[in-house]
């Protein structure tokens, strides 16, 4: 029964992620004006509509933007290792943060092909810390769950 859900979850979170990859990829086709029109849009939610104040925090909305979009991307890739056994803990954080690493590098080449974008180094970086953060993120709700679950078969075992 563990191995069936194991392998449903795996398939539900292999289609999350390639979900995902398809989002940054449309995103980062975007031109640079409807790109910026995109986070100007939400500065302005932000600020209510002050449009000086939405001005100067857009660019921090950006980055934001990057790094929740690439913690994203690695909650879901970890989760697809956790599914996995084979894997130890130190082996799923290097995998899923190169994995973003490399994604996050892909996005920004594929960005230099986009009128009026170009490839940035700094958000390659931006993009990995991001996925740093979401790979921490998992584990720890990984470690929780674990714990829990210790716990748990303690109780049901009388120890």
């Amino acid at each position: 029964m563990r191995d069936k859900i194991l392998l449903i979850t795996r398939r539900v979170l292999i289609l999350l992620l390639i979900i995902w990859m398809i989002v940054v990829f449309m995103l980062s086709s975007q031109p640079g004006e409807e790109s910026g029109t995109l986070s100007k849009k939400v500065a302005l939610l932000i600020t209510f509509g002050n449009d000086e104040t939405a001005d100067s925090i857009e660019p921090t909305v950006r980055k934001i933007a990057h790094v929740t979009e690439f913690a994203i991307g690695a909650m879901i890739f970890y989760g697809i290792l956790i599914t996995y056994d084979k894997y130890s803990l130190k082996a799923k954080i290097i995998i899923t943060i190169s994995f973003i690493a490399i994604y996050a590098g892909l996005d920004e080449f594929h960005q230099t092909f986009i009128y009026d974008r170009a490839g940035n180094w700094i958000d390659i970086i931006i993009d990995t810390f991001g996925g740093a953060l979401g790979t921490g993120a998992t584990f720890l709700v990984e470690a929780c769950i674990r714990i829990m679950d210790e716990k748990i078969n303690q109780e049901i075992n009388g120890k």
